[in-house]
């Protein structure tokens, strides 16, 4: 089972593109301050970006799974984003 659960604070605001099929692909950077992370994140689908954005400086939680993706020739591992959840203040 290839399944993660992360908490971290959303640093910048997502940058959201389009796939070629009109498919919004939303992707940020996490940090996670427990070992001073900071872990990349993909969504595709439905996602309130705009939401997202006013969760700068906060708290969120990520669920999906790692997805290996190939970058300028170089193999990394980032999360595929299943769920993306807002902490309570």
């Amino acid at each position: 089972m290839n399944r993660v659960f992360l908490t971290g604070t959303l640093k910048m605001r997502p940058e959201i593109t389009y796939t070629p099929r009109g498919e919004k692909v939303v992707a940020f950077t996490l940090l996670v301050e427990e070992g001073d992370l900071r872990i990349d994140i993909v969504h595709v689908g439905e996602l309130d970006g705009d939401g997202l954005s006013r969760q700068v400086g906060k708290e969120i939680m990520v669920s999906g799974a790692l997805a290996q993706m190939k970058a300028k020739a170089q193999q990394t591992v980032k999360v595929r984003a299943q769920k993306i959840f807002w902490m309570e203040d």
